[in-house]
């Protein structure tokens, strides 16, 4: 029983630090979103307008003969909140068995050192790993990468750049997903596109392609942070959960342990009542 007490006062004490985490986590996500839904906005609008030379971007498509991909993988450095490590993994390992499948080469970098054991010990051979990173709702991290994926994207390295991570739904559901962040051409082609009606009439200037070579990085940059802070929600909202779970265990656990210490101790009680009623019964 006191060692059911001992766990139940750590997980608890997790949980409450647990739930602190993620009311930060989300409401960084919440006041993110509206700048992202803008760009956004802004793109479609920009790309509806452009004409079709003006599309040819370095990262719009990918460079000629480039054929090697990178898989960023982002995980935790700490356990305890459930399956969310080992659904990214799973869903990473997922992906690079498409790529062989397809023969086409992978590179590997993972956030996070849980995401890099695990994947490790999957087999898989991870070529970078990023395992001293506090929160993963880190900008300063999430703006090196993007600079550098997309530096090593326009250099031809790579012809194409995809992110696993946790999506963030709502508090109580969360799912791995695969997001690609290049090449941009079917990203642009899913804008919404405002209807000609409805299409303010005002023009704009420098030309589209000057713009979109000021957006399109701001973009990667974007959905790569987005990504970065989808996880970090989702991390301490499943570790809420998971250490909600393992409170309520403990609790469950220290009654069972509390009815049967009290059961076995009336036996004893019991048994020592009827013995010193046997005894007095002897000696009368």
């Amino acid at each position: 029983m006191r060692g059911v007490r001992n766990v139940r006062n750590v997980t608890k004490a997790m949980q409450t630090v647990a739930s602190v985490r993620f009311r930060r986590a989300h409401d960084l996500n919440v006041a993110f979103t509206p700048y992202t839904a803008h760009l956004v906005k802004v793109l479609g609008d920009v790309v509806s307008r452009a004409e079709a030379g003006e599309m040819n971007l370095p990262l719009v498509d990918a460079a000629a003969g480039a054929s090697r991909h990178l898989l960023l993988v982002l995980t935790s450095n700490r356990g305890l909140c459930g399956s969310y490590n080992s659904a990214v993994v799973d869903l990473a390992c997922e992906r690079i068995g498409q790529f062989r499948q397809a023969e086409q080469e992978v590179e590997l970098r993972v956030v996070g050192q849980r995401g890099a054991r695990y994947l490790r010990f999957h087999g898989a051979t991870v070529d970078r790993a990023y395992e001293d990173v506090g929160e993963l709702a880190d900008e300063r991290l999430a703006m090196e990468l993007a600079e550098e994926i997309m530096r090593e994207f326009v250099d031809g390295r790579f012809g194409g750049v995809e992110v696993a991570y946790m999506q963030f739904l709502r508090s109580g559901r969360q799912k791995p997903a695969i997001g690609v962040l290049l090449p941009l051409r079917d990203f642009l082609a899913s804008l919404p596109k405002p209807p000609e009606a409805q299409r303010p009439l005002w023009d704009f200037y420098p030309p589209a392609r000057d713009i979109l070579a000021r957006l399109l990085p701001a973009a990667v940059r974007t959905r790569v942070y987005q990504a970065f802070l989808d996880a970090g929600a989702s991390e301490h909202a499943m570790r809420l959960a998971a250490m909600r779970a393992a409170t309520d265990n403990a609790d469950r656990v220290a009654h069972a342990l509390k009815v049967r210490y009290n059961r076995i101790r009336q036996m004893q009680i019991t048994t020592e009542l009827a013995e010193i009623m046997g005894g007095r019964v002897g000696l009368e």
